[in-house]
């Protein structure tokens, strides 16, 4: 029997729940995915990794060639496993798809507990298979030993394991189904995800995302090769913000190619990522074995992926596939550029050397330029340029960039007793921020970096091309134009909160004005 204490404080909690569900239903979804996540990596062990791999890719096994003896124990394991798993997590009873020569596709299917989502299916693969002994058309040598494919793919399929216990481990199911399939024969030309494309176990239709895993257990300097983020508009931002810790360094790869078992969903209109670690010298090799994994990174690397398919299985609404991630070429910004130099405002050349002294001495002047037409010679040295006094060389190039017409100036002459001051009316207009900026359908509600001039208030506050802005000001950027309209409008300072190769940071860009004597800086790294 309950004492009245415990009565009293069961009460208190039911009280809370039914508040928070009642007055904020948003906050209450977010805590319990919270919640789903902490219980969810809770039950993702790296020694249990480290078993799966170790068995998967022991000798016994034969390379886990498809059809072959080593296959078919690789499958026996996995249902071993799962089996064992029910002893404490209610895990779905796998089903067996056989094709091919003595293939099979092992299927779990986790039910949605959404009433109106259920039906939506994620499907999370990896393939178990390996090359056996490798052959000339599949080993990079030597032939006829043992490839025991720890990293290609006992790791991904470890991964998968855990992931199933971590979902089958959650007290309500995400909103939508989850159908975890252990790819068969994807060495042999990804036939098991392909046989299950033309021969689906749940309705084509109704699945509407793919997370490949092939080859993550080899996680080096947190590179991450991500391949599909084109595929529907968001998922790059999606797969960013699931980065939590910045720890991962993702490598957006703009083509899809058919390498994987990500290609058949990907080819048959389904919104897909793959993720991968990189290849390595060992590569279908008899010499990619455990010793060369790194456990810390698969954990890490299957924890990133639970937090994916967490997301996607709950989201309200999921994207839809574009049809021109087919078609259409690289985009050009995905192409890294260094600043570009900016456009000859002044018309002079300075004195190289001692500007690495702060020292703004003039050496050259272009002919018609601003400068000789506002009378400055060689040998003279500004002291003052507009808000600029008597600071460093590098803010002084900045300087000249941003600022308006007409600009008093100041020079030492030598020869002449004290200063003389000038006006200038230099060319162009003048910049504010220092960069271009486009629109990527695949990128709502951001706005991707062109180009960057250099000494820019841009550049110095470490803003590069390739880089998308998510937010402004703390909101995010609806379209290209919107951006311009605030660059141009808005006070500084700028605060904007980037992602570059995964990695989310804010960067504070301060414009230098006549109160302002230096450009302070938060660096992407």
């Amino acid at each position: 029997m309950r004492s009245g204490k415990e009565v009293s404080i069961q009460i208190l909690r039911f009280a809370i729940f039914f508040f928070t569900v009642l007055v904020f239903p948003a906050a209450y979804v977010a805590a319990a995915d919270s919640i789903a996540v902490g219980v969810g990596l809770s039950k993702i062990d790296d020694i249990d990794l480290k078993k799966h791999v170790s068995t998967l890719a022991a000798d016994g096994l034969e390379g886990r060639e498809a059809g072959a003896r080593g296959g078919k124990a690789a499958a026996a394991y996995l249902r071993s496993v799962l089996q064992s798993m029910r002893q404490t997590h209610p895990v779905p009873r796998e089903k067996t798809q056989e094709f091919g020569s003595e293939y099979q596709n092992l299927l779990v299917l986790l039910p949605g507990a959404d009433e109106k989502l259920k039906h939506e299916v994620i499907v999370v693969g990896a393939h178990y298979d390996h090359v056996g002994y490798g052959k000339l058309s599949n080993s990079q040598g030597p032939i006829g030993q043992v490839h025991n494919g720890a990293d290609d793919n006992a790791s991904g399929t470890a991964a998968l394991l855990e992931l199933i216990e971590a979902f089958s481990a959650l007290e309500t199911s995400p909103s939508r189904s989850i159908l975890f399939a252990f790819w068969d024969a994807e060495e042999v030309g990804l036939l098991g995800s392909k046989h299950w494309v033309a021969n689906p176990t749940v309705p084509l239709q109704n699945v509407r995302f793919n997370l490949n895993i092939d080859m993550v257990g080899r996680l080096r300097e947190g590179r991450v090769i991500t391949v599909g983020w084109r595929s529907a508009p968001g998922l790059r931002s999606m797969l960013a913000s699931h980065n939590v810790t910045n720890e991962l360094l993702l490598a957006f790869q703009p083509r899809v190619i058919a390498d994987s078992d990500h290609y058949p969903f990907y080819a048959a209109g389904i919104p897909a990522i793959h993720l991968d670690t990189d290849k390595h010298n060992d590569y279908h090799r008899p010499s990619d074995d455990v010793d060369k994994l790194n456990w810390d990174g698969l954990k890490t690397m299957t924890g990133y992926c639970y937090r994916i398919i967490l997301d996607m299985a709950n989201r309200p609404k999921l994207p839809n596939y574009r049809r021109e991630a087919t078609l259409e070429g690289v985009p050009t910004w995905l192409n890294a550029q260094k600043p570009v130099f900016p456009p000859s405002r002044l018309g002079v050349t300075w004195e190289f050397e001692v500007s690495k002294r702060d020292i703004a001495s003039v050496s050259r002047i272009a002919a018609g330029s601003p400068a000789a037409k506002a009378g400055l010679r060689p040998g003279d040295r500004v002291v003052r340029f507009g808000p600029w006094q008597n600071g460093s060389f590098n803010d002084l190039k900045t300087v000249i960039q941003i600022v308006r017409n007409p600009v008093e100036i100041q020079v030492e002459r030598p020869g002449i007793d004290g200063p003389i001051d000038l006006t200038v009316d230099l060319w162009g207009l003048p910049v504010r921020l220092g960069a271009g900026w486009i629109d990527d359908a695949t990128l709502p509600d951001c706005a991707v970096i062109t180009h960057v001039i250099s000494e820019s208030p841009a550049d110095r506050a470490g803003l590069a091309a390739g880089d998308v802005i998510l937010e402004m000001g703390g909101r995010p950027i609806t379209s290209s134009e919107e951006m311009r309209l605030r660059v141009l409008d808005e006070p500084g300072p700028f605060r904007f909160r980037v992602e570059r190769q995964g990695r989310i940071r804010d960067v504070v860009v301060e414009l230098m004005d006549g109160n302002t004597q230096a450009v302070k800086m938060s660096r992407l790294p």
